[in-house]
């Protein structure tokens, strides 16, 4: 089997068939003919075997020449000139039927021109009847506007059927009964407007009189602190003081401020230098010293006994660098219902907060054993004791330093 080769199809791409020049004869004798397949001769019946009209007519199509029937089809309908004057058309030849038909022509050319001139006229009449009735009905609606101007808001008057027919005529608009404003309406509308009006001019005046009242007050208050400084300044005489012992005091007041200055000075620099040698102590010396020394408490008060169910008080942290007196008094005394002797009590109000929902249930947990020995990590038992020797914080027997790493059990 011979294998055939497909030919894809490239826009703009001449195809292999095509020659490679053409021009219209050769167009019209060119024919697609397969590649490699020879065209074969084709046979044309005679006119005299064929009996079908049309098949006959077919051939008679192909026997006619082709450039005829293209001129035939591309024949172009040109437009024709119905009139034409004698000079334009066939100037030198003689034509003896128009001879008789020219005098007639004529005659209806001069007829036509009558008439074109007879209907000019009547234009030229209704348009200038047009314009008059025009210029009345302006001159009339001038009037009526001069008229309506003339009279007074409250009088009426009927108009007659020339006069409606010469104003313009509005389209009626419906307008809604909660949308329509009657003349008292629109009075009341009027007279709200004026009182709030009224009412605005009132408010403003009343801020402007409010306003000069602060200014003048102000300006009052002013000119009181200015004479005051004034009298002071007045009050203030030195003449009659002596130079020296104001020298004398103020010399004893700087001796006393240099002074000062330089125990405080001092005093930070012994605090800084005993912070750097105990920072180069050792670990050893360090807890020798303060072994030694001993905490320095300042505002030291001594412990007093608390009563039966009294309320303790802590007196604070603060402000205890210094010695004072206040804050060595007795924090134990009893205050408020703490007076009482609450031994004589019944033994259930014996607790603290007694008939409310904050009390306690128990009077002191010191005479109370609150352990559970039915509980499940009172048991002894074989997980109980592994997870108390290696698990549990504070019972173990021995005591690990914490670290980051996680260590192998």
């Amino acid at each position: 089997m011979e294998k055939v080769k497909v030919k894809r199809y490239v826009s703009g791409k001449r195809p292999d068939y095509a020659p490679m020049e053409s021009s219209d004869e050769e167009d019209e004798e060119f024919k697609f003919v397969k590649k490699g397949v020879e065209a074969e001769p084709e046979v044309e019946p005679l006119e005299e075997d064929v009996s079908d009209p049309r098949l006959r007519r077919l051939l008679n199509r192909t026997s006619e020449d082709v450039e005829e029937r293209l001129a035939r089809h591309r024949q172009i309908v040109e437009p024709e000139v119905v009139v034409e004057s004698s000079e334009d058309s066939d100037e030198g030849t003689w034509h003896p039927e128009r001879e008789d038909s020219s005098e007639e022509e004529e005659e209806e050319e001069e007829v036509d021109d009558e008439e074109i001139e007879r209907r000019r006229a009547m234009m030229r009449q209704r348009a200038m009847e047009r314009k008059n009735e025009e210029m009345e009905v302006m001159e009339v609606e001038e009037e009526v506007k001069s008229g309506a101007e003339s009279e007074s808001e409250s009088e009426y008057e009927e108009y007659t059927d020339s006069e409606d027919e010469a104003e313009p005529r509005l389209k009626p608009v419906f307008i809604r009964k909660k949308d329509r404003i009657t003349v008292a309406e629109r009075e009341a509308e009027e007279l709200k407007q004026r009182e709030l009006e009224a009412e605005a001019k009132r408010q403003a005046e009343e801020r402007r009189r409010y306003t000069l009242k602060i200014v003048e007050e102000e300006a009052k208050k002013e000119f009181e602190e200015n004479r005051r400084t004034l009298a002071a300044l007045e009050a203030l005489d030195t003449d009659g003081e002596n130079e020296e012992e104001e020298y004398e005091a103020w010399k004893v007041r700087e001796l006393k401020r240099i002074k000062r200055d330089r125990e405080a000075r001092e005093t930070m620099e012994k605090e800084k230098a005993e912070i750097e040698r105990f920072h180069n102590l050792t670990e050893e010396e360090r807890r020798a010293e303060l072994r030694n020394s001993g905490k320095v408490v300042t505002n030291k008060a001594q412990k007093g006994k608390y009563k039966f169910l009294q309320k303790y008080y802590h007196r604070g942290a603060f402000f205890m660098n210094e010695e004072e007196d206040v804050y060595k008094r007795d924090f134990s005394a009893p205050t408020l219902e703490d007076h009482f002797n609450k031994t004589i009590l019944p033994k259930v109000m014996q607790v603290k907060n007694f008939g409310r929902s904050g009390r306690t249930k128990y009077t002191h947990l010191v005479d109370q054993d609150t352990t559970s020995f039915d509980s499940a990590w009172a048991q002894e038992s074989a997980q109980n004791s592994k997870f108390f020797k290696q698990k549990a914080a504070g019972v173990r027997d021995v005591f690990d330093r914490p670290t980051v790493k996680k260590r192998k059990t």
